[in-house]
């Protein structure tokens, strides 16, 4: 399926190639910060001089701080073309999220375009991939990809398969089976856990009665092949009351890369996005450029985020609102926002899709989540979001299954009543079909 991406995403690098200099902006989560390290990677074995700046959205601001200069985009700009046709130097968008025109005078690197789904079956990160194998020999970045995908919780099908497939070829990652929660002490691991998110994240006395219960301590890498299977088989049995695809979910493939200064697939992840949420971008980028001097201090700022975002999740779940077709909740930390809506939609309520509202700059800003489930019955949250935001004058967009918006505050039920009546249309219209 990847091979689909070849035309454009060699045209991609022929245009990156004949540059002596390279402005690369990325977005700030697990994906957009796997495509930064593969494309800086690329371009540093090229000799190829580059700026990377990692950004938490693509806006005015961030446009008009741009010179004439070849400008590279990952994880952002396939929705903002009206934006990106303000900049005066050549521009490579490599995106996967829902392009808003397919006509642009700029290369535009993405999934959508050549029939694979970016919500569900390539990444940024992946698709960046596909363009760095056109700058050199760079296959060994391709554990960095399965992070990226990882980190949009995507599945190993389709071209994300096809990566996964030729990392294992060339050892770059060793496949097991196994919790997918991660390596690190077990009782702080699931003290402030989050994904899996339990009823006994957030306190710790029940987590060491449920750890004496089952015998189990010390390290997940440590344990015992027996230790694991009742681990999981204990854990996938709290995860079931609510979700039988979270429990399925918490074991399967583990992801060993072989190249990387973080070994567990799904750790790096974690530290991925945390340090982005911290603002520590520089600090997540240097993961990725295989600096270990930054190791300690990422697994640092991830337990001081774990905390604020159980801390959260206790607080909002209990005061989360229902529509017709979805529910929302307001939050008061607008770093934790994702983070929230990721765990309730697969821990907490998965039969509708979740809205989660923070007030931050200025704006009143969501973050919204679906499940796989809800897609395939016809919820997009990118039509969704967007329609629904251009209605009270904010933006909107991204993925059917995640999506995110920004509006004018005061205009939050107006905006949650449209997005409400989008979704039950949505609905709607797929049972008649």
């Amino acid at each position: 399926m990847i091979e689909k991406l070849d035309a454009v995403a060699r045209d991609a690098a022929r245009k990156l190639a004949a540059c002596n200099y390279v402005r690369v902006i990325s977005h700030n989560d697990a994906d957009g910060i796997t495509s930064a390290g593969i494309i800086c990677n690329a371009l540093y074995r090229g000799g190829i001089s580059f700026h990377t700046s990692i950004v938490s959205h693509l806006g005015e601001d961030v446009i008009k701080s741009l010179n004439d200069q070849m400008i590279v985009f990952c994880d952002m700009g396939s929705g903002q073309p009206d934006l990106i046709a303000q900049l005066k130097g050549d521009v490579v968008v490599i995106d996967h999220h829902t392009p808003a025109t397919t006509d642009t005078k700029y290369v535009q690197v993405n999934p959508h375009l050549v029939g694979i789904d970016g919500a569900f079956e390539l990444s940024a990160s992946g698709t960046t991939y596909a363009v760095a194998k056109h700058l050199g020999n760079n296959v060994d970045l391709a554990g960095l990809a399965i992070v990226g995908a990882i980190g949009d919780q995507q599945e190993m099908v389709s071209a994300n398969k096809d990566i996964l497939d030729e990392a294992v070829k060339h050892n770059i990652i060793t496949i097991s089976h196994g919790l997918r929660i991660g390596d690190g002490d077990i009782a702080d691991i699931l003290e402030y856990s989050t994904d899996p998110y339990l009823d006994i994240s957030g306190d710790p006395e029940k987590v060491q009665a449920f750890l004496n219960e089952l015998n189990i301590h010390g390290n997940i890498s440590d344990l015992k092949p027996e230790e694991l299977r009742r681990l999981a088989s204990a854990l996938a049995l709290k995860v079931a009351k609510t979700s039988a695809d979270a429990a399925e979910s918490l074991v399967g493939e583990r992801y060993e890369l072989n190249h990387e200064v973080v070994r567990d697939a799904f750790q790096f992840r974690d530290l991925l996005n945390t340090s982005g949420k911290f603002k520590k971008a520089d600090l997540a980028l240097s993961l990725c450029l295989r600096d270990g001097s930054a190791i300690d201090e990422a697994k640092q700022l991830h337990s001081e985020y774990q905390k604020k975002v159980v801390s959260e999740l206790k607080k909002v779940e209990k005061d989360i609102k229902e529509g017709k077709s979805i529910r929302y909740a307001y939050s008061g930390d607008k770093d934790v926002s994702g983070a929230l809506v990721g765990s309730i939609i697969k821990y907490v309520a998965p039969d509708k899709p979740i809205l989660v509202l923070t007030k931050q700059e200025g704006k009143t800003k969501i973050s919204a989540r679906a499940t796989k489930k809800l897609v395939e019955k016809g919820v997009d949250l990118s039509i969704a979001m967007r329609e629904g935001a251009n209605q009270v004058g904010g933006t909107g967009g991204g993925h059917s299954v995640a999506s995110g918006a920004a509006i004018p505050p005061g205009e939050e039920t107006k905006f949650i009543e449209a997005v409400d009546g989008i979704v039950t249309k949505q609905l709607g219209e797929a049972h008649e079909m």
